[in-house]
């Protein structure tokens, strides 16, 4: 049997990939699988599930080492979805990691708080002290295999390049608004909402026209920000996946300024849905998408021109995405891994 360990995945990306695994397992009709979820994902994404076939845990390191020391027999081969491997060594059976936070590859060297990058450096730690030299590692993009490979010290042989995500499209949208945008994204500090923001604000001083800025993400840090009139900001906060679908059928750009992801869903999914996505000029976009504008993210100024020169260009160049969806090759993959102990 497969253990397909979810634990602390809840974040908008890692909860839609699991659902896509979810649901291509079940459409293959594939049985023999159990799955552990954290108990902060929704709900709705596995409520078709058999109740025998998954437990829910809390986010604990505790929890997760106590159900391995009393089940890890049980199973023949591991998936463990959110970067960490197993809490204890495995021997005799498959262990294969997907690997998906780029913060952790170079924890002292990101932008991050000086507490949020000790605590990281201590996940990359624990991952090190953790890992098996023959575990398998999945990733998303080449460029992510070449860093895990770099900073892990983890084999290229050992790391499988499998990007997941949805295929579904929406052609000819009709879009309502000319000068609205989207941003999808968590709250975190690297997700760069606060030089969007001001850039949001720059531009809504230089034109008479109204804009729109959708994120998902609570006003609270930003209740005392003096926003012009004629700049709209939607702070939805969390929001399912019909609802990111939703505004990204409304609005006609998506910008997105963060400063490290290892994949970019988001991307993916507004190209899909016919915006023009307007991107940080940095390795992680151009390895996935061709974007229509790029700006440097750590400047105000440069995500301002972009939101300008978006608006003001008729003729702005389609996105286009440069991956292809290995969704059945990832569950054929995992399948075929699962060997009797």
């Amino acid at each position: 049997m497969l253990l397909i360990d979810g634990l602390y995945i809840n974040s908008y990306g890692g909860a839609t990939i699991l659902k896509l695994i979810i649901e291509s397992i079940y459409k293959s009709q594939i049985k023999k699988v159990y799955f552990i979820f954290d108990k902060r994902l929704d709900h709705s994404i596995y409520s078709k599930i058999p109740s025998e076939n998954y437990i829910v845990l809390d986010s604990s390191i505790n929890q997760r080492k106590t159900f391995y020391l009393k089940n890890d027999s049980k199973f023949n081969s591991f998936l463990c979805l959110a970067n960490v491997p197993p809490p204890i060594k495995i021997s005799e059976a498959r262990v294969m990691i997907f690997f998906h936070n780029e913060l952790f590859l170079k924890p002292l060297n990101s932008e991050l708080p000086l507490n949020l990058r000790l605590i990281n450096l201590f996940k990359k730690i624990f991952i090190l002290f953790n890992n098996k030299s023959d575990y398998v590692w999945l990733v998303q993009t080449d460029l992510m295999k070449r860093k895990l490979n770099e900073n892990f010290r983890i084999k290229s042989q050992k790391i499988s390049v499998t990007p997941i995500f949805s295929s579904q499209k929406k052609n000819n949208l009709i879009k309502k608004y000319n000068y609205s945008f989207v941003y999808i994204s968590s709250n975190a500090t690297h997700k760069n909402h606060k030089n969007l923001i001001q850039a949001f604000i720059n531009v809504a001083k230089k034109i008479n026209e109204n804009i729109t800025l959708d994120l998902t993400i609570q006003i609270d840090h930003f209740e005392n920000v003096k926003i012009p009139k004629n700049l709209l900001i939607n702070f939805h906060g969390k929001i399912d996946q019909a609802k990111v679908f939703e505004l990204y059928e409304k609005v006609t750009y998506s910008i997105f300024p963060s400063l490290h992801e290892s994949f970019g869903l988001p991307l993916i999914e507004a190209s899909n849905y016919g915006c023009k996505v307007i991107a940080s000029n940095l390795p992680y976009v151009h390895e996935i998408i061709r974007p229509s504008l790029t700006f440097d993210p750590y400047s105000v100024e440069s995500i301002s021109d972009s939101i300008l020169k978006a608006v003001e260009i008729d003729n702005l160049p389609e996105t286009k995405v440069l991956v292809e969806n290995k969704l059945d090759n990832f569950i054929d993959f995992i399948i075929s891994q699962d060997v009797q102990r």
